[in-house]
């Protein structure tokens, strides 16, 4: 599982007299990448949290440029901190704080940039403009 994270530190303050005193802010990112034959979850925002949730669902695809399409939509989202999603089993495994965005709302992203849920369905112009080889059988709902 690879894991990519953005951590805050406090600020660092110096002062070289007493009229003038300089802060900044450090921010550290720490890459921790390992590929296995299951792909790569998408750790997507802050650390996760004890009051986090995690949820499985399925989300319909085919292939690799599907699950990056799938992870990426819960890239820059707010409340969510893991995004997985498994192309030989099109398990989708989120972790989430319910505090900030619901399963629901998750889902709905999904939807929108093409892909179906059990309970979401993309809009069918949106799913006409994903690649051939993303476009699963999808079922009438």
């Amino acid at each position: 599982m690879g894991l990519t994270f953005t951590v805050d530190a406090q600020s660092s303050c110096s002062s070289k007299s007493k009229e003038v005193a300089s802060c900044s802010k450090k921010t550290a990112t720490t890459e921790n990448v390992a590929t296995t034959d299951e792909g790569v979850a998408v750790l997507v925002s802050n650390l996760q949290t004890e009051t986090d949730s995690t949820e499985k669902f399925t989300v319909y695809g085919n292939c690799g440029m599907c699950e990056r399409t799938i992870e990426g939509s819960l890239k820059d989202v707010d409340g969510v901190t893991l995004a997985d999603w498994d192309k030989e089993t099109d398990q989708m495994t989120v972790s989430f704080n319910p505090k900030v965005i619901t399963l629901d709302a998750i889902k709905q992203k999904i939807a929108d940039v093409g892909y179906d849920s059990e309970t979401h369905r993309a809009k069918d112009e949106i799913y006409n403009s994903l690649s051939g080889c993303c476009q699963y059988e999808r079922f009438k709902n």
